[in-house]
């Protein structure tokens, strides 16, 4: 009967062994959950910082040879086809960003010599506070003035107001207006 019980060898897994897949498992989920949407966040702010370059590019190529930026309109705009195909064009010819949040574009004259139309903006609406300090730190080197709201974050001289930036931003919550002024 010894012999029996020595020959019989023990299959499956022990409780020990269970336990610690088990843990292993629940960890990767919640380092899924916390981490994910960290990485979606700077897709987002990576792929508007992009999206805010390319509609830059495109207004400057379209009014290149007039001295100011009068007639720019989303029709214009839509028109001359200077919006990357990843913004959203909705049945009313508006475009939305990754947050979707409405675009709108429009002459301004906040450049230097303070003409209208010397200048033109970018307005991005429904930009969480998360994502709100990021893209504007990532693309303020090409905008000369930039706004959360009305509160200029980044003057004419060229410094931006991190401070200023981040209070701003997380005052305003996950409805955050960012205003893009370029010459």
């Amino acid at each position: 009967m010894l012999k029996l019980i020595k020959n019989k060898k023990c299959k499956g897994f022990s409780l020990l062994e269970i336990l610690l897949v088990l843990a292993i498992a629940a960890a990767l989920v919640i380092g899924a959950f916390i981490i994910y949407p960290k990485i979606q966040a700077s897709a987002r702010v990576d792929t508007e910082a992009k999206n805010l370059a390319t509609i830059t590019a495109g207004i400057k190529s379209l009014f290149g040879s007039q001295a100011t930026y009068i007639g720019l309109s989303l029709d214009s705009a839509n028109n001359a086809q200077i919006f990357p195909d990843n913004m959203v064009l909705s049945s009313t010819r508006a475009r939305y960003n990754a947050w979707r949040g409405e675009v709108s574009l429009s002459a301004e004259q906040d450049g230097p010599s303070n003409v209208m139309g010397n200048s033109f903006s970018i307005t991005y609406k429904g930009v969480p506070a998360e994502e709100c300090s990021k893209l504007v730190s990532s693309v303020a080197g090409y905008f000369y003035i930039i706004k959360v709201a009305t509160t200029v974050v980044k003057p004419a001289d060229g410094t931006l107001d991190i401070d200023s930036l981040t209070t701003q931003c997380k005052t305003r919550g996950n409805n955050n207006t960012l205003v893009f002024i370029s010459l």
